[in-house]
């Protein structure tokens, strides 16, 4: 479908400029009417910008009614008056309209590809399980993961929680970061933090508003097990960034948080969120 909009939205532009090629040619040629052919080019941009921006029925309106009025005058002319209607009255006649179908049909179909590119990169975002700054697995990955462990729970009774792991004043020390600093802070954090765990658990970026960096883990395990996990990982990343000198100048510190799903927990969305709070108490 986006292949034949292109296609189509292609052949509209090709007739446009060809459209405005005969216009320009027929201005050179008839030099001599230099006023009024200005004057109806005028009414050609204004019929064309009411097509573009009010829509087509409004563009045909103001079209239909421009060729009644110059229809009638021409009539009157040959009737009236017996003079024979110029070609100059001819050409202005329809041309306006011919205009305003190019550009908008050319706009139209522009506009159409724009919103297929917009449904096709919310498609993607939404099928993205892995990121190419970390190589983690995404917020998208954590949601598909974190119903398929609280099917497990509910079926099996496993216990089942969740860590969160943030920038202890993410905001300052962000601001006082470049952005090469912050993208190597976040890459050797979660290098960091994937050496931490064990060999079948999994790290996830989800990175929160303003991308913000923001990790998590799930466990089949009771709060008590999952903390003792995300506090090994806390300790690991804060003494081996003193390995780094261009990040061991900033104080960077961790917050935690731990949630174990229970029955309150509504969502996935409302899991995470509980061990966000959690990370309240950690001072």
């Amino acid at each position: 479908m986006k292949k034949n909009n292109t296609l189509i939205a292609d052949v509209y532009f090709l007739l446009t400029v060809m459209t405005f090629s005969i216009v320009a040619v027929y201005m050179g040629i008839s030099h001599n009417f230099l006023m009024i052919n200005i004057f109806y080019l005028g009414i050609s941009l204004l019929l064309i910008i009411i097509s573009y921006f009010v829509g087509l029925i409004p563009g045909l309106l103001g079209n239909l009614i421009f060729i009644f009025v110059q229809g009638s005058y021409m009539l009157y002319e040959n009737i009236f008056k017996g003079e024979y209607v110029n070609f100059l009255m001819m050409f202005w006649l329809f041309m306006p309209l011919i205009l305003s179908l190019m550009v908008y049909g050319m706009t139209d179909y522009q506009r159409k590809i724009q919103v297929e590119n917009q449904h096709m990169k919310m498609r993607l975002s939404q099928d993205i399980v892995f990121d190419d700054l970390t190589n983690l697995r995404t917020m998208n990955a954590y949601q598909q993961d974190a119903e398929i462990f609280i099917g497990t729970h509910k079926r099996f009774s496993i216990p089942l929680s969740t860590g969160v792991i943030t920038l202890r004043y993410d905001d300052q020390l962000l601001s006082m970061m470049s952005e090469k600093s912050r993208v190597k802070l976040i890459q050797v954090i979660s290098k960091i933090m994937v050496t931490s765990l064990r060999e079948n658990d999994i790290i996830y970026n989800v990175s929160g508003q303003g991308n913000k960096p923001r990790w998590a883990i799930l466990l089949f395990s009771k709060r008590d097990g999952t903390n003792i996990a995300v506090e090994r990982i806390k300790k690991n990343v804060e003494e081996h960034l003193t390995e780094y000198p261009e990040l061991n100048k900033y104080d960077i510190q961790l917050k935690v948080g731990v949630a174990e799903y229970d029955e309150s927990i509504t969502s996935v969305r409302a899991f995470i969120a509980t061990a966000l709070q959690e990370q309240e108490y950690d001072v």
